[in-house]
């Protein structure tokens, strides 16, 4: 589902197929260079010069073309592969008229072959990164990584039922968890009245919760203390009428399937920065497997060596809103390890939910040296490459300690969790609970591209000089 503060998107696909038309062009030029000594008809190509002047023109009539055409909207619409193929085949024949347009105005020499082998490469490449674009889309769906999780706050009206039908129609449509109001609806699950809301928010991965017409069976001040719940534990709100600001959110109108919303949205993002961020930490967490593979094997048969199987320690962790994924480190304590953890609950040093006990007997000795030196974080890149973490962000804890956490505290969960983060950075384990969710909370509420690169580099000497790991 994509709404209004989603647009920037476009933005990201037009860069893509400014890109796309410059390397259609170089992939023409290439073919043509060798095919020419064996196909008779391809003529000498014209000078470079010549050739580049086109290429600078072409890729703005390009971008007007796809805007006209739509064809930007990659991640609104849901092509079949002929309506695809259609509209690749219409943005390419204006763009042949378009190309020779140009070629009259500026007198370039371009000849025929080579022109129609970059239409050829252009609609090639086009077709595969959309149908990619598409795939990947489809598969975070279907995973539930890009699947809006919404709650629903009303009475039966016909506002509600237009959106629930909106919803129904849609080639992508959000997970609705069910409805809070005085009257059941059939079509979604009916989970009681107003009053379960803060239980919900709790117990329940949620993304946003939308209220719907008519509220006056509600009173105000309860509405207004149901946006603030929304508010402090991280959860936008999304209100069909005007209602009370919140103290810190900015109210914010949005489009959800054609219907307005006042949204109460205490984590404003930018969705292209946010774009950038997980390019960037899946490009970074590729690269940084690749070169690290032989510390990856290294370090994995230190373990079958000296601790035998399992090598790897997976456990359910509290991702994005709430959502469970599976964490992976290295090994590093003893087989039955979360067995005697109900023992050592005497010697727990942090304050909070959370466990933390200083020369635990459970961690072995090899253990001990993988956690100084935080390799046995290293299979966490899996975790990035899967899209459940990223490089930098709150710390997913364990879901028996995350439940534990409530109020402001749950606002974590409003960005996906990182390998790396603020706490880590400002002392990890010697940082007590109170101090390490406000760090958290500022992360959320300051978040930034340049904030992750900087935590990205006080993360190096904090790990060379191993502070605050145990």
């Amino acid at each position: 589902m994509l709404v209004a503060r989603d647009r920037p998107l476009r933005g990201i696909v037009l860069v893509l197929d400014a890109v796309l038309v410059v390397a259609a062009m170089a992939l023409a030029a290439g073919l043509h260079a060798g095919l020419r000594d064996h196909v008779a008809v391809l003529r000498e190509p014209p000078r470079f010069e010549q050739y580049a002047l086109v290429v600078y023109l072409a890729v703005p009539l390009w971008l007007g073309l796809v805007a006209m055409l739509g064809l930007h909207r990659t991640f609104e619409r849901d092509w079949t592969r002929l309506d695809l193929a259609l509209d690749l085949t219409k943005l390419h024949l204006l763009g042949l008229l378009g190309l020779a347009t140009l070629v009259v105005l500026t007198q370039a020499r371009v000849n025929r072959s080579l022109v129609a082998l970059f239409l050829g490469c252009s609609f090639l490449l086009s077709y595969a990164v959309r149908s990619a674009l598409a795939m990947w889309q489809r598969y975070q769906h279907r995973a539930g990584r890009g699947q809006v999780r919404v709650l629903l706050v009303g009475d039966d009206s016909p506002t509600l039922r237009a959106y629930l039908a909106a919803v129904a129609a849609a080639p992508r449509p959000p997970a609705c968890v069910g409805q809070l109001g005085p009257t059941p609806i059939e079509v979604t699950t009916h989970l009681g009245d107003l009053a379960r809301l803060d239980q919900l928010l709790h117990d329940e991965p949620l993304d946003r919760v939308l209220f719907f017409p008519p509220l006056h069976r509600v009173e105000a001040p309860a509405v207004a203390a149901a946006v603030t719940a929304c508010e402090t534990v991280g959860v936008a709100a999304e209100l069909a009428v005007e209602l009370a600001q919140p103290s810190q959110a900015a109210p914010r109108v949005v489009d959800e399937h054609g219907l307005p919303f006042i949204a109460f949205d205490p984590r404003p993002r930018s969705s292209a920065r946010l774009a950038i961020k997980h390019t960037l930490d899946w490009l970074t967490a590729l690269v940084a497997v690749v070169l690290l593979a032989p510390v990856f094997v290294l370090v994995a048969l230190a373990i079958l060596v000296t601790m035998g199987r399992p090598v790897l320690f997976t456990q359910p962790r509290a991702g994005l809103g709430g959502r469970t994924f599976r964490m992976i480190k290295f090994r590093t304590m003893v087989v039955d390890a979360e067995a005697q953890k109900d023992a050592l609950r005497a010697r727990n040093e942090m304050t909070g939910p959370v466990f933390k006990v200083t020369g635990d007997p459970r961690v072995t000795r090899l253990g001990a040296f993988l956690r100084k030196t935080s390799l046995d974080e290293l299979p966490q890149l899996f975790n990035v490459l899967s899209g459940s973490m990223s490089l930098v962000g709150p710390r997913p804890l364990p879901i028996a300690e995350q439940q534990g956490i409530r109020g402001w505290h749950r606002r974590r969960l409003s960005m996906k969790p990182g390998i790396s983060g603020l706490w880590q950075v400002s002392g990890r384990s010697d940082v007590d609970f109170e101090e390490w969710m406000r760090l958290d909370r500022e992360y959320v509420d300051a978040w930034s591209l340049g904030l992750d690169l900087s935590i990205a580099l006080r993360t190096i000497p904090v790990v060379l000089f191993r502070r605050g790991a145990r």
